[in-house]
């Protein structure tokens, strides 16, 4: 619902990040830089509507350091002043009743001139102090002090299981998860971004993950799926890596044919990703050889899908998962997941048994739940 114009003009209150950060369902980010500044990184939930194109930043850029601040503006506010409507629309939409919050890269001249114009419509408005470059310094100094206090319970299985599945099925039973495949975009294999676009930067996954943390801050326990350092181009924090090593780990198992179903199932979920996935193939030509990658290829482009993953299953993915699994008396649990919502009772079970162990033994926390 658009709120009402009401005389007067607001004042421009000024929002740190750490403030934000304790209340943000309350606020609506509003990100003004350019798009491939947005792009690059930017605080999770926020809303891009930019100034400037990409290559109008560039031209006031240009006139700022040939012709200096007042030349800047000029060029600047004749980039942007037939769009100003379309932006306060845009901006207002997205907020609905919460509280607008503008910010650019150092909470500079973009966010400030859009600040003062919604306040004089006398819109309730606020400016993130220190823009993303502050957002991002607050970030760098959580991974560089957290550490993580309590059981991070990491589930295991070979490729096609349902650990991605899992995650989202506990979460549901109120267990808190942390889902690092979903903050990087990437599923960590070498068909990992197939049908998911881009990759996110490790400045954006940073932010994720922290956020992330920070509400879970009062949680008892974490699940993870098993991961290793690096999740496509993004790196763990070493605490967190640390804590997976240390923590509990959980193998989950189900039928080959069950396996395949559901990677099929998956990459079908994203359209017509067989050039992709052709493409994607050649990832693993150091293990299998061009000859046999050749041949998978063919299979993928004529949608023998099926085929392929059993072939990769058999040929490749579980020999190289069973290389370096843990053996199986290391596991906590190990739970037959061909029904995953019975599969996600038994891990809950699992977990729920464990912490409620460590209590009684003299732990500090007592449930997941």
């Amino acid at each position: 619902m658009q709120r009402r114009l009401r005389e007067g003009c607001r004042d421009v209150k000024a929002l740190t990040v750490e403030t934000y950060l304790q209340n943000s369902k309350d606020y609506c980010l509003i990100d003004v830089r350019s798009p491939g500044e947005y792009g690059e990184a930017h605080i999770p939930g926020a809303v891009n509507v930019p100034l400037f194109t990409d290559a109008e930043r560039v031209q006031v850029g240009i006139a700022y350091k040939q012709e200096g601040t007042d030349r800047a503006k000029q060029v600047g506010l004749r980039f942007v002043a037939a769009r100003l409507p379309q932006m306060v629309e845009q901006i207002l939409a997205a907020a609905g009743e919460k509280k607008i919050v503008f910010y650019c890269w150092r909470g500079g001249m973009r966010s400030r001139s859009m600040s003062y114009l919604l306040a004089a419509l006398n819109y309730p408005v606020y400016q993130l102090t220190g823009g993303y470059k502050a957002f991002r310094r607050h970030i760098n100094r959580f991974h560089e002090t957290y550490n993580i206090k309590v059981p991070v319970f990491v589930l295991n299985g070979l490729t096609g299981v349902g650990k991605t599945q899992m995650l989202a099925l506990l979460a549901g039973r109120g267990i808190p998860v942390l889902d690092l495949e979903s903050m990087a975009n990437h599923r960590g294999s070498a068909f990992g971004s197939v049908g998911l676009g881009a990759p996110r930067s490790q400045k954006d996954f940073d932010a994720l993950l922290a956020v992330a943390l920070m509400e879970r801050k009062d949680a008892h326990c974490l699940v993870v799926e098993g991961e290793g350092k690096r999740i496509g181009p993004v790196h763990l924090p070493e605490y967190l890596f640390a804590a997976m090593e240390k923590g509990p780990h959980i193998l989950l198992v189900a039928d080959l044919n069950v396996r395949v179903e559901r990677i099929v199932s998956e990459y079908r979920g994203h359209g017509d990703t067989a050039a992709e996935l052709a493409t994607a193939i050649y990832g693993l030509q150091k293990k299998l050889g061009k000859a046999k990658c050749d041949a998978l290829a063919d299979k993928i482009q004529r949608r023998l899908y099926a085929e392929v993953v059993l072939e990769l299953c058999r040929g490749y993915y579980d020999l190289y998962y069973r290389d370096s699994r843990r053996a199986r008396e290391d596991y906590l649990a190990i739970v037959n997941v061909n029904d995953l919502e019975r599969g996600a009772d038994e891990v809950a079970a699992v977990i729920t048994a464990y912490l409620d162990g460590r209590n009684a033994c003299g732990g500090e926390h007592t449930t997941c739940m």
